[in-house]
């Protein structure tokens, strides 16, 4: 078994991927598998999130995400 690190050559493709999560070609928070709950289930967010489930949880008190 091998484990290697490094750091992410993310200059080669940072453009080609910032144009297609704009023109809506990549769906990032689909991609990551991000949930964004009412902030009243915010609570339960972090408790799923301290016990390990694989989702990302992203708070939108404002409403913004719903208009991008």
């Amino acid at each position: 078994m091998t484990f290697a690190t490094g750091q992410t050559p993310t200059m080669r493709y940072n453009r080609q991927l910032r144009e297609a999560i704009l023109n809506d070609r990549v769906h990032i928070a689909r991609n990551v598998n991000a949930t964004v709950p009412p902030l009243e289930e915010a609570p339960r967010g972090y408790e799923e999130f301290d016990a390990g489930v694989p989702k990302k949880f992203v708070l939108d008190p404002h409403g913004m995400l719903g208009a991008a």
